[in-house]
Formats: structure tokens, C-alpha cells, sequence
């Protein structure tokens, strides 16, 4: 059928078939038409399998003509059909292939289940999303909150009424608020095949096991272009897309950003994901993306002008500034690692020679790329279980405990587990307090796990990623530890937010540079001005000249002095002198034991604590 010639179908006269735009893939609807467009191997027989929603039978097929195809993709503009009525699929050499960019998929609401009949639905962009815009909060000011949508409020503690879906996000919104996060990251929220048979190959050939393990986090292949409709709380199909936006739109009226993280097999076609990120962010609003790909398709979309104010978070960008590409001052590229949850959790513990690690960790805010700095997360022990278990305890796994990181540095702090002795579950308020204080005082992107700001456990679980039960799902803990961890977390984020000097967006040189009569940040330790970092010290202060916040704030900061002491016994710490006419008061201690008032010279820490001193007029 040559270009732009119609042809008629023999039951249905009023639909037209036209050569396609094969630069847009999938079933797209334009204007009064709908372009499909997929790619197979040049001399296949493709078609466009259509059925009426809610049926499997099918209704028509549409074949794709030898016009319709340039290079290995197949595109044809089809108008006239009344596609509301309708979902689809592709046939391929007499194989039925659901659509890789399918917008959303019928057959998938049940979740944990094996999908059959699956069918792709075609999606349109009339959400009113009344005016909603990027909110462009800069990474200095971002304040990051990780979860998983159905984990995180599934639990019968979470008490909201659209449990384990995006509309129980929204109703978690005034505990986001209060709490002060800036932006949320989604764990994979799209599509994934948590229940797909694998094949294992033996002696005898291959074959799919009976009974698949559940993939509860989504680290698996799927349809990265569809929101996962198990996470709806709608049950009507494609209802999830609505929903999805919905949250996503009230998330952005209360000030929150959304992130979500993406996972794409290794041999992903970089096109398909490189498209996928353009339609989230475009059909979603969303604000960051998280993909760990190999390293040139990294450089693709870190180059992507469309992309060049969307947050990006990987493993590790290289520290090539040069070839960073931004048509704006503000940085859109995160580095999110362990490398500072490692030393954080080390340092706390009281490990020996972290001090050169940990006080660069502190400073650490380069300006070609950000730091995301946090303490526990998804495939680690909850910040809680970090202090309270000394070995992993994987048996709900399945695997026989094989499975999972064999070392979580960290300490039970003299009991493993549940206990009841007050000594030491007192050590233990005051661990995860120190541990918050590292990530919430820092200069990179503070990120907390969901549930770690009230003392969530997984059992010592490190690896849960087959488990959708208690073990795996945010507890809303009401506990007094629970209590007092979350109210001094809301506390540690609003003295974040008040103090710009504590979340720059330069990184300090550690100079006067502006002399304005101290470094813009210093090092102390047992004297002022000398911070002794031998091997046996567990103890490091920051200073911080309230001046050089000037330029963000337009107001002279208070000074800020950390001591940072992980030493078992107290230790005294050299205080320098207080600029003109102001004098140094306690901020707020993560032990009970701070007695001192006014401090002068030295400053006393008690063992295995923080200490915040704040020098006002």
C-alpha cells in the first residue's frame, strides 16, 4: 500500500489505515487517530490484534503492509476507531507479543498472581492536572523519603483506608508534611512481573519451575511504560493511570517531589529506555528518575536535553565535570551509594581509622554531581535492626539464610534482638539519634528509609525481597522508643531546614576566603583548630561560620559547632572562641547525660553521642 493511500476493512468501513510514524512506539493516540508502531526483524508478518475490553475473544486484526515498515519498525496511523472500546496486542509470525511501551495492561490487577490473557489498553493524556508544575527544589534543599508503595502503608498499623496502593500515599501526605521530606522515591511502581516462571536448564533440557518466587521489590523485567495496577486501588482497568497522576499532582500541591526508580535488564534497548524515562516525566510529572544502567546509556540520559532538569539518580557518575550537561546552574545528577552508610555505620559502632572517611563524608557536596547520603535502605538492615542485630536472619527466605549481605556493620548494642534490658535499649535510642545526625547534618542529600524515623524491624531480615508480609511492610510504630526516635527526627529535619549553613550548595574549602574571621568550615578535635585523626580517635568536631550562608539566606547564621564523639567514654573537645559579641549555647544533645550550659573553652561529650552547640548574638 503505497503512502497515504486508504484502505477499507471489509467489516468495519469506517476505519482507515495509513503508513505510521515509526518514531513513536506502541498504540499513541493522535488527534483522531491511533499510531502503532512496533519493531521485529525486517519480512516478519506483523499485525495489530484488536478485542473488545473486558473479552478475550478477539474482535479484528489489522495487518501491517510493506509500506508501513522502514528498517526493523512496523508503523501504521489508524483513524476512525472508536479505540475506548478497545485493547490490543501485537502478532508477530503468529506469535501474540504484548507491547513493550503498553501505557497500561488489562490481565495484571491481582497481585502476586501468575498473568494470563494479558492485553494492552490505550491510553490518553486528558488528565486535568489544573495547572500542576516541576517544583524544581534544588538538591541542597531536598530532603529524600524512600518506600514501597504497597509495603508502606499494607500494614494494619498504617491505619488509612486505601492500604498498599498510590491513594494510600495520599493519605499518608499530612505525616510527609509534618515529618518535612521534600521529595518521595518510589521503589519500581510500573509494571513488573513479580511472579514469573523461571526457566532453569538441567541435564535434561530447560524447564519452568512450578511454583515461582514472588519479586515483592521489582528488581525483574515487565512493562516499564505502565503503572503497576496492583497498586491501584481502583479496580477499573487503566484506572491505575488516573491514580497514579492523582497522587502524583497532590504530592506536588503539598510541596513533595516524586521520584521513582527504574529497573532495566542488561541488554535494554537504550531507545526503549531512554523513551520510557521521557514518558514519565512528560505523562507523569514525575521529578527524578533512578536507573542503574551500564555506563553509555548512562551518558545518554545524563545528555538528554529533555532530562536536563529532572533529578537522575545511579550507582556512581563519573567525576568528568566537564562532560556534564545542564542548560541550567542547578544540579540534576545524584551519586546514591553506600559508600556513606558504610562509614557511618562503622564510625558509630566505634570502629578504629574512620575519622579521615567519615569527615570527608560529612563535607562531601561536589559541584558537578550531588551525594545522597543515608544509613539504611531497602537491601540492608533497617536502621533499627542495624543496632540491634549482630548477624543476618534470612530463613523466611527460603534460602536457608544463604541469601543477602553476610555483613551489615553492625552492633547489637549487648543484646541480639527483641530485649528488654533498659541499658541496653537506651544505648540504642542514642545510636539511631547518632546515626540520624550523620545524614541530617551533612552537606549531601539526606535520604531516610521508610520507617527507620520510628524504629521499623524486619526480624534482622537484610533481604525480604521475596517476603509481602509484616516482615517486609512499614511498621507504624507507637512504641515509646518509636515515639521519641520520630518526634527527634521531625526536630533534626526542621534544624536542617533553619539553618541553611548546614546544607550549603557549594561545597567548603575549609578557607576565609571571604574573610569574614573563620573558615567557612573547620575541623576541631580534643583542642581547638587541631583535629587529630590517628587510628584510635573516635571523635572529630565541624565548625560552621553562619556568615558564608549570606549568600543563599541574605541573613547572618548563627555559627554551628557538631562534636562528634563515638568513643565509649566521654571526651573533651576544644570550642573555639565565639565571633564578636555572641557566645555558644547546647542546641541539642543525643544523650541525656549533656549537662553543661555555657561553654567557654571545652566542651565535654558524653560517650557514644552528638553534640550541637549554636553561637547566636
Amino acid at each position: 500500500m503505497r503512502p497515504g493511500k486508504e484502505r477499507h476493512m471489509n467489516n468495519l468501513n469506517d476505519i482507515k489505515v495509513y503508513r505510521g510514524n515509526p518514531l513513536i512506539m506502541g498504540a499513541t493516540v493522535i488527534g483522531d487517530s491511533v499510531n502503532f508502531a512496533i519493531t521485529a526483524k525486517v519480512g516478519s508478518d506483523c499485525q495489530v490484534i484488536l478485542y473488545q475490553k473486558g473479552e478475550d475473544k478477539e474482535a479484528f486484526r489489522i495487518p501491517f503492509e510493506n509500506a508501513q515498515v522502514i528498517g526493523n519498525v512496523y508503523a501504521m496511523s489508524v483513524s476512525g476507531l472508536d479505540y475506548n472500546k478497545y485493547d490490543y496486542n501485537f502478532c508477530v509470525n503468529g506469535e501474540v507479543v504484548v507491547d513493550k511501551y503498553a501505557k497500561a495492561l488489562s490481565g495484571k490487577k491481582q497481585w502476586a498472581s501468575e498473568s494470563q490473557n494479558i492485553k494492552a489498553s490505550i491510553v490518553t493524556d486528558d488528565y486535568d492536572w489544573q495547572g500542576d508544575a516541576p517544583l524544581c527544589v534544588p538538591f541542597e534543599d531536598t530532603i529524600l523519603y524512600r518506600l514501597h508503595v504497597r509495603g508502606f502503608t499494607k500494614h494494619s498499623s498504617s491505619k488509612v483506608k486505601h492500604k498498599g496502593t498510590y491513594l494510600g500515599i495520599v493519605d499518608k501526605i499530612p505525616y510527609l508534611k509534618e515529618l518535612g521530606i521534600t521529595m518521595i522515591e518510589l521503589m519500581p511502581a510500573y509494571e513488573f512481573n513479580e511472579m514469573k516462571k523461571e526457566q532453569v536448564t538441567s541435564m535434561r533440557g530447560q524447564f519452568q519451575i512450578e511454583n515461582p518466587t514472588l519479586n515483592y521489590w521489582g528488581y525483574t523485567d515487565g512493562y516499564t511504560f505502565a503503572p503497576k495496577a496492583a497498586y491501584a486501588f481502583s479496580n477499573k482497568v487503566g484506572g491505575e493511570v488516573e491514580e497514579f497522576k492523582y497522587m502524583v499532582r497532590e504530592l506536588h500541591k503539598n510541596g513533595i517531589e516524586v521520584s521513582m526508580e527504574f529497573f532495566f535488564p542488561q541488554g535494554t534497548n537504550p531507545k526503549e529506555i531512554l523513551d520510557c524515562l521521557h514518558y514519565w516525566v512528560m505523562e507523569y510529572h514525575i521529578d527524578g528518575i533512578h536507573a542503574n544502567c551500564e555506563e553509555a546509556v548512562m551518558r545518554m540520559i545524563q545528555t538528554d536535553d529533555l532530562l536536563c532538569t529532572t533529578k537522575i539518580f545511579t550507582y556512581s557518575f563519573a567525576a568528568d565535570t566537564d562532560f556534564y550537561h545542564c542548560s541550567t546552574d542547578t544540579r540534576n545528577l545524584a551519586n546514591f551509594n553506600d559508600d556513606f552508610m558504610i562509614a557511618a555505620r562503622r564510625f558509630i559502632k566505634g570502629d578504629e581509622d574512620l575519622l579521615n572517611t567519615i569527615s570527608y563524608k560529612v563535607k562531601s557536596n561536589p559541584p558537578g554531581v550531588a551525594i545522597v547520603n543515608y544509613v539504611a535502605n531497602h537491601n540492608t538492615f533497617t536502621l533499627y535492626d542495624t543496632v540491634s542485630y549482630d548477624k543476618k536472619y534470612n530463613e523466611l527466605n527460603g534460602e536457608n539464610n544463604q541469601d543477602g549481605a553476610v555483613y551489615n556493620y553492625s552492633w547489637n548494642c549487648g543484646a541480639e534482638g527483641d530485649t528488654r534490658k533498659r541499658k541496653v535499649m537506651d544505648l540504642r535510642r542514642k545510636q539511631i539519634k547518632n546515626a540520624l545526625c550523620l545524614v541530617l547534618l551533612s552537606q549531601g542529600v539526606p535520604m531516610i528509609y521508610a520507617g527507620d524515623e520510628m524504629c521499623n524491624s524486619q526480624k534482622g531480615n537484610n533481604n525480604p525481597y521475596c517476603l509481602d508480609n509484616e516482615i517486609s511492610w512499614t511498621n507504624w510504630n507507637t512504641t515509646a522508643i518509636a515515639r521519641d526516635i520520630l518526634e527527634f527526627t521531625k526536630s533534626l529535619i526542621r534544624f536542617r531546614k533553619q539553618h541553611k549553613v548546614l546544607h550549603l550548595k557549594d561545597e567548603t574549602r575549609q578557607m576565609d576566603y571571604k574573610s569574614y574571621g573563620l573558615p567557612d568550615m573547620s575541623y576541631h578535635g580534643t583542642k581547638a583548630w587541631y583535629a587529630d585523626f590517628s587510628h584510635f580517635n573516635r571523635h572529630f568536631s565541624t565548625m560552621y561560620c553562619g556568615k558564608y550562608a549570606l549568600d543563599y539566606t541574605g541573613e547572618d547564621e548563627p555559627d554551628m559547632y557538631i562534636a562528634y564523639n563515638m568513643y565509649w567514654e566521654e571526651q573533651k573537645f576544644g570550642v573555639p572562641s565565639a565571633r564578636s559579641k555572641r557566645r555558644w549555647t547546647i542546641a541539642f544533645s543525643t544523650s541525656t547525660e549533656q549537662s553543661e550550659k555555657e561553654i567557654e573553652r571545652t566542651l565535654t561529650v558524653p560517650g557514644r553521642s552528638v553534640t550541637v552547640l549554636i553561637s547566636e548574638k
